[in-house]
């Protein structure tokens, strides 16, 4: 493992407007700045090579040390059995053999809109064979012929996940695609969500597939249409409510998820 060191400095202005998208999205300065620097990072270190970076930020109170993990891809094919071994403070995501790096942290805004919309599903399911789950959970995603964990090349962890079969549930979360997925994107993971994941859920025959953007506070709701595939997007604002697809009765106010 190398080590690399990154001594990043702002102009005046441009810290102005990172303080300015962090007000916006209930974030810290050093959080947007981690962000920055990981990716331009990853952009740099083409090699796949694992390193240990310490990130030095100018003109940011106090600096930022980070430990940043990257894993080689090109080489070698990641899965749930690797998942397993890695430190359980880390949260890691591999989708089709990669993995994806979950931190930093969940901010304040994302977290209230997961409680609101938690809260909503578990007040309607209570006694209802479905059940709804808030990350940290696991979902493993085989594809034909991965049994054995060595073999699972997908293991993700959505932001809310509803199960309504039962027999995909163990004691380690859930096997195969829940029923409905909620993903709340942020700027780390907006890519990857709106993206990978999204093809993902598609591909593994998710019925329902919500993407929240707190900033816009709007909701992008996909149905699959048959042969795994998702239709046209329903798009709702803060001052609509959706009826819930999977489900007969479940309607949900967006004004009281954003509020």
């Amino acid at each position: 493992m190398k080590t690399v060191t990154v001594n990043i400095s702002f102009r005046k202005d441009l810290l102005e407007a990172i303080d300015a998208a962090a007000k916006r999205e209930s974030r810290s300065r050093s959080e947007l700045v981690r962000e920055a620097a990981r990716y331009y990072i990853d952009v740099k270190n083409s090699s796949g090579e694992v390193y240990e970076t310490e990130i030095r930020i100018d003109g940011v109170s106090g600096g930022v040390a980070e430990r940043a993990a990257r894993y080689d891809t090109k080489n070698h094919s990641y899965s749930y059995a690797d998942y397993l071994t890695w430190p359980e403070e880390e949260r890691w995501e591999i989708i089709d053999g990669v993995p994806y790096d979950m931190s930093p942290a969940p901010s304040r805004r994302h977290q209230e809109i997961s409680m609101a919309l938690s809260g909503e599903f578990y007040a309607y399911l209570k006694g209802k064979p479905c059940k709804v789950y808030a990350a940290p959970f696991d979902v493993r995603m085989p594809r034909e012929g991965e049994v054995e964990d060595k073999d699972i090349k997908t293991v993700i962890q959505p932001d809310l996940a509803v199960v309504c079969r039962q027999e995909r549930l163990d004691d380690r979360g859930c096997k195969k695609a829940p029923d409905l997925v909620v993903e709340i994107l942020s700027p780390y993971t907006s890519s990857k969500d709106s993206v990978k994941k999204f093809n993902l859920y598609e591909r593994e025959g998710v019925r329902e597939y919500w993407v929240v953007r707190p900033d816009e506070e709007t909701v992008a709701v996909f149905k699959q249409e048959g042969n795994n595939r998702f239709g046209r997007p329903e798009m709702y604002t803060s001052e609509d409510k959706i009826k819930v697809g999977i489900f007969d009765s479940l309607t949900i106010d967006l004004k009281d998820i954003f509020a």
